[in-house]
């Protein structure tokens, strides 16, 4: 019994640290996906801002994609993730990746959109 004991405690600490860091995953997913709803918002009031002011607006849009891309960057899957999981976590991540990219087009036509009316 005495040697049952440190099994289970070293199962059970293994086992928490798995499910802290999953946790952990979805909370940083879920601030960047908030992050980039944020950065959507500032994206529409660019592309509906008169063309003198836009500028504003999409140097502020650029700085939160470049957060964005950042926090994503740094993110990994958990340790001891089982298959599915993983996939689970790298379709979200892929997600938020492509939602960045379709974003920095966006921003990239508004920008040739200005240099055409601006020679």
């Amino acid at each position: 019994m005495k040697l049952l004991k440190p099994l289970f405690l070293a199962g059970s600490l293994l086992l928490s640290s798995a499910v802290l860091a999953e946790g952990g995953s979805d909370r940083i997913f879920e601030r960047i996906e908030s992050m980039r709803d944020k950065a959507e918002a500032v994206l529409i009031q660019a592309e509906k801002a008169p063309a003198s002011e836009r500028h504003v607006h999409m140097k502020e849009h650029m700085k939160m994609l470049d957060e964005m891309m950042n926090q994503l960057h740094n993110e990994h899957p958990a340790p001891g993730m089982s298959t599915e999981e993983h996939l689970a976590w790298m379709e979200r991540h892929d997600k938020l990746v492509d939602d960045v990219l379709a974003q920095m087009m966006r921003e990239h036509k508004l920008m040739m959109a200005d240099k055409e009316c601006h020679p």
